[in-house]
């Protein structure tokens, strides 16, 4: 696998937003003076002008695979991702292309690590969430990491940094923003021995658009997960 950084951003209709973003992120990626791949993984029909963005900026804009849900669009950025260091991050504006230094630098730091995490809720961090989503996410973060036992605080972001071979070798099935545990729980099972690294992060509203989080789905499908990893893990 090259070396390098593959940077995967799962979008839907964020065409406004990544208009925001990938000039940020293209610059920090060439201050880090790393060889680096932007994939920008769409809905599998254009629903916006998503890949008329990406095509300005001079960014891979691919098609979701096996289906039109966020896990799909995680898995299938995956798959193409050519380097051997892998960071997703949402297209929404919220994760300051930034933060990625940081990642980095962390991540090259000599500690054996296999996923470095962007967190919400480590010291110096912050979040601009309402009571009513940092609520949601306190109770998620609580019960995955009491019952997997994932030496992290922040589970439920998806802005991370991975050793791609390890993430490749997942095998991942949750369809919806509950790959974001899996990949933790999975990864802490086949992986025991690589450590889970957490920086600050300020985690900010979206620029702008509405979010594509369904409560009710979240919640049904945050309860089958827990109970199929719960089995599989045999705790």
């Amino acid at each position: 696998m090259k070396e390098g950084i593959s940077v995967v951003i799962p979008s839907y209709m964020e065409a406004e937003n990544l208009n925001f973003i990938l000039p940020n992120l293209i610059k920090t990626l060439k201050e880090l003076n790393v060889s680096y791949q932007i994939v920008v993984v769409d809905s599998i029909i254009e629903l916006d002008n998503t890949r008329t963005v990406c095509k300005n900026f001079g960014i891979d804009c691919i098609k979701r695979e096996n289906g039109d849900y966020y896990g799909d669009a995680v898995r299938t950025g995956i798959k193409y991702a050519e380097f051997d260091i892998i960071v997703v991050m949402d297209a929404d504006g919220s994760h300051d292309p930034k933060y990625i230094k940081d990642l980095f630098e962390k991540y090259r730091s000599g500690v054996e690590c296999g996923i470095v995490i962007a967190s919400r809720y480590v010291k110096f961090a912050q979040s601009d969430h309402s009571f009513c989503l940092a609520t949601m996410s306190f109770i998620v973060n609580v019960v995955f990491r009491c019952l997997f036992h994932i030496e992290a605080k922040d589970i439920s972001i998806s802005y991370r940094m991975y050793d791609a071979a390890k993430l490749k070798s997942l095998s991942l099935a949750c369809m919806n923003f509950d790959i974001l545990e899996e990949i933790l729980i999975v990864f802490s099972m086949k992986y025991p021995n690589s450590k889970i690294i957490e920086i600050p992060s300020h985690f900010k509203n979206r620029n702008s658009g509405r979010s594509k989080r369904k409560l009710v789905a979240f919640i049904i499908s945050y309860m089958k997960t827990i109970f199929r990893l719960y089995i599989k893990k045999g705790v």
